[in-house]
């Protein structure tokens, strides 16, 4: 019985008690739009908004 209700206690959750991502603000390199990523973008690459990630995102195979 005990087992049982360990097993739903832990089910729904998936964090680990991993803290929060820490979200930085970015500007567009396409639009120009500003938004937030979960990194630290180092200024070597583009980053975009997420309609323009999609954008520029290769399709997916299956």
């Amino acid at each position: 019985m005990n087992g049982d209700r360990r097993y739903n206690d832990r089910r729904g959750g998936g964090g680990y008690d991993r803290p929060p991502r820490e979200m930085h603000t970015i500007t567009c390199s396409e639009c120009g739009k500003e938004a937030e990523v979960p990194f630290k973008p180092d200024g070597k690459r583009p980053v975009y908004c997420r309609d323009c990630f999609q954008k520029h995102r290769p399709p997916r195979r299956y």
